[in-house]
């Protein structure tokens, strides 16, 4: 009975040094942008279009997470241009010291189509 005593006593000591000791992870930041730029004429010629997506984040940061997303359509006998400009910042924060640096997850997924039209290319003339 004292030997089982004593090793659970080793344990309670063991758990509660080791939770001083040991710091629990903490999330480092996200950030993610999801945009699609599409058009559909009968043009033949592929849009212009810009896409320009900035991503900037503390290496103290901890715990954030940001998405942006962002759609730009086009449907018609002409070509279309297409401009889109996204700047994300995330600020660090001591709110965890113990934590080490990291880097900042970031995700881009950016779709961009042009889907031909023939009908756009003949005349319409309307009944009378």
């Amino acid at each position: 009975m004292k030997v089982i005593i004593s090793i659970s006593n080793f344990l309670l000591f063991f758990l509660i040094l080791e939770s001083y000791w040991i710091t629990s992870v903490k999330a480092q930041c996200v950030q993610g942008d999801v945009s699609v730029q599409y058009s559909i004429s009968g043009s033949q010629k592929p849009s212009q279009r810009t896409n320009d997506v900035t991503m900037n984040s503390d290496p103290k940061c901890r715990g954030n997470a940001s998405v942006s997303t962002g759609v730009q359509g086009h449907i018609g006998p002409n070509t279309a241009e297409q401009n889109r400009r996204v700047d994300q910042v995330q600020q660090g924060s001591n709110k965890y010291p113990q934590v080490p640096n990291g880097t900042t997850v970031q995700i881009r997924s950016n779709v961009q189509v042009d889907v031909d039209n023939p009908a756009d290319r003949f005349p319409h003339h309307p009944k009378k």
